[in-house]
């Protein structure tokens, strides 16, 4: 039960890290707040808001698939990589969850 009981908490300790998981703070995991053609913001998990330029040569998924940036939803769980341009981020790839089954 103890082993179990460890096991459960270090998968939690895991995949509720951090929101910026890098000092550089060019990666954000949590939930799509809003999408627009040339934007999208992620509201992370310690519930701060990581807004990202979307450019010509980001990429978006779904799971492992190519996807488009209009299948992108408020309400997705995502990961967005992103590189720092100035002020702020640019996203380079967009993974997002599936939908539900």
């Amino acid at each position: 039960m103890k082993l179990q009981l460890t096991v459960v908490c270090l998968v939690a300790a895991f995949v509720a890290g951090p929101a910026v998981a890098h000092e550089k703070g060019d990666r954000a995991m949590g939930v799509v707040e809003s999408v627009t053609t040339d934007r999208i913001v992620i509201k992370a998990i310690d519930g701060h808001a990581v807004a990202f330029a979307v450019s010509a040569e980001t990429r978006f998924f779904i799971a492992d698939r190519p996807a488009r940036a209009e299948d992108v939803r408020p309400g997705q769980r995502a990961v967005v990589h992103g590189k720092r341009r100035g002020d702020g981020l640019t996203a380079v790839r967009v993974k997002l969850s599936p939908p539900p089954r």
